[in-house]
């Protein structure tokens, strides 16, 4: 009996571990499979839109851990990041729907080490430099939107610009395409003024140019309604080292803050769909949100420490 009863206990233990609890989206046709989604996210991670495999991936006690891969929803891949306890570790290597290069780098541990480099849709470089221990060090370049002239350099070790001209901006109604869905959307920028102090490498504008670039928009989003606000507290070294901490928020904006914002419509109003978002959705959507911050071109310090910023994250909601 004792063997038994054992044998029980174990054929259960073995079917608990390997059950997986799914999310089904209907409306959007994809299904999330994950072992635990409570208390915090545990196991193996799946997402499938119309039978294809979109996002996979795994986490360990709500931390991810190991290769994160993202596919658009024709299969091509789009993303491919690695994670170690939680923070950033490994490549990162991030493409455009055409399969041409849009960013890539290196963690260790958390921290951006060795080259990096940022493409444009045409395989032409963006942007690039280099880390040392998560401080840009040498000689930084952001080129047009051609990646063919250098329209900002700055020298992080004399701290000096060499050139410093406008860096590409995006504009308000720009038609952009999405590598999730492989669509188009508009974009919308509001008219923000941004000040001068401590900021990113090409301004505040560029920095909301490059977030809009690596903001993934996914599938269950897409063509529904969404607004969120994060608030994001950036502390910068003076060997200009960033670390921040995003939050969701509430309240009501302080006056005169800062903002970062991607807002786009993505279709027609006849065509979207009001859905309750899942906590499950929110709570994946705020790792891309991290994910994206982290992936950021770097900063220069110029005698503030530390920086609240504004993200507002609208899908056909809360649009200018």
């Amino acid at each position: 009996m004792r063997k038994l009863l054992l044998g029980l206990l174990m054929a259960l233990l073995v079917n608990f571990s390997f059950s997986q609890e799914i999310e089904s989206l209907d409306y959007c046709n994809c299904k999330d499979k994950i072992d635990q989604a409570a208390p915090v996210l545990n196991g193996k991670f799946e997402r499938r839109c119309n039978n294809v495999l979109i996002e996979q991936g795994q986490f360990i006690n709500g931390q991810k851990n190991g290769d994160w891969i993202t596919y658009s929803k024709k299969g091509k891949l789009i993303r491919k990041v690695g994670y170690k306890d939680g923070r950033l570790h490994g490549k990162v290597e991030l493409f455009y729907v055409n399969g041409k290069p849009k960013v890539a780098g290196n963690f260790e541990e958390g921290q951006k080490t060795g080259k990096w480099t940022y493409y444009t849709d045409k395989g032409l470089v963006l942007m690039e430099g280099n880390y040392t221990i998560n401080e840009p060090v040498g000689i930084w370049v952001i080129n047009d939107k051609k990646g063919k002239k250098a329209v900002t350099q700055y020298d992080y070790d004399q701290k000096k610009y060499i050139v410093n001209t406008s860096a590409p901006l995006l504009k308000d109604g720009a038609i952009i395409q999405n590598e999730n869905t492989e669509e188009w959307y508009i974009l919308r920028l509001p008219n923000l003024k941004y000040p001068a102090a401590t900021g990113p490498l090409g301004g505040y504008g560029f920095a909301n140019y490059m977030f809009a670039a690596l903001m993934e928009v996914p599938l269950n989003i897409w063509d529904t309604y969404l607004y969120q606000v994060y608030k994001i507290t950036y502390k910068i070294s003076p060997g200009n080292s960033v670390t921040f901490e995003s939050q969701p928020y509430k309240t009501p904006l302080p006056p005169k803050s800062l903002d970062f914002t991607l807002l786009m419509l993505t279709n027609p109003a006849p065509r979207l769909k009001r859905v309750e978002h899942s906590a499950l959705q929110h709570e994946l959507l705020e790792y891309k949100i991290k994910e994206a911050l982290s992936l950021m071109p770097p900063w220069i310090y110029n005698g503030e420490p530390a920086i609240d910023v504004y993200l507002h994250y609208g899908i056909n909601d809360h649009l200018i």
